[in-house]
């Protein structure tokens, strides 16, 4: 089966990847719904992560604790491989405790389950202004933004099932490396040649802080993807009444290659 994102390109359309997000611009100046973005995006960036043997990662959920044997406040974000579904961790520091006096408790006081502190010199305060993400009007509430990271594609440099949190950055792919990564045979420029915000696994806790380069992999005629429906062709060149014409389906109800004509150019 064709790659969905070579099928993008070949038709003329631009793809990137920018602050983690995916961008579609169609060669027929329609808008792309965003609800088949948001159906056929991991599967896209999961076609030209393979293409570059690179990972990238989803943010899942959080917690707040207390680790290792000073027992140091913070933050775990937990994330999924986009390639192989593998789960991974990063943990920032985070003060979980109040700052003040209130009518519930006393300043001091651990804070609710979930909730956390940051400063503007923190590291979590860094990553977030990486991923271009509005921040909550007061720091303390940053608790209620979290989910709002779902929607970028991160990547860091890995050790084990840990990303090195200062290495964690959103995902960023020009139209032309898109190209390069998808169709090489016709846009190839420097051979080997990686983004340089990616980072792939440190092979031992000795060279965590150094980035490891996988080389890039050979691109089969077809790609590789998991977990993926079959695409539904349509019957071309078939006649029919005015009464036995379909019922126009919603975006993200459509097969690719109903998408893929809906929105050609005419």
């Amino acid at each position: 089966m064709e790659c969905l994102a070579t099928k993008l390109l070949s038709r003329g359309d631009t793809v990137s990847i920018e602050l983690g997000q995916l961008v579609i611009q169609p060669a027929s100046g329609k808008p792309v719904p965003p609800e088949w973005v948001s159906t056929n995006r991991a599967r896209i960036c999961r076609e030209v992560l393979i293409s570059l043997g690179m990972d990238a990662f989803e943010y899942t959920d959080y917690s707040t604790g207390h680790y290792g044997k000073t027992r140091s406040a913070g933050i775990t974000l937990r994330f999924v491989s986009l390639v192989n579904g593998e789960s991974v961790y990063a943990v920032f520091n985070a003060d979980l405790t109040r700052q003040r006096n209130t009518a519930a408790a006393k300043a001091g006081a651990l804070l609710p389950r979930g909730q956390f502190r940051i400063g503007k010199r923190s590291h979590f305060y860094k990553f977030w202004m990486g991923t271009g993400l509005p921040f909550p009007r007061r720091l303390s509430a940053m608790h209620d933004y979290m989910g709002k990271l779902r929607s970028v594609m991160l990547t860091g440099l890995l050790t084990d099932d840990r990303i090195n949190a200062g290495s964690l950055v959103p995902v960023s792919l020009s139209t032309e490396q898109f190209r390069t990564a998808v169709l090489p045979d016709k846009f190839r420029t420097i051979s080997g040649q990686l983004p340089d915000n990616f980072r792939t696994r440190a092979p031992d806790k000795e060279n965590a802080t150094a980035h490891v380069m996988h080389g890039l992999q050979p691109i089969p005629t077809t790609c590789v993807s998991n977990h993926e429906n079959k695409l539904i062709r349509k019957d071309e060149y078939k006649t029919a009444s005015r009464t036995d014409l379909p019922i126009p389906k919603p975006p993200q109800d459509q097969s690719v290659d109903e998408w893929l004509e809906a929105y050609s150019s005419t």
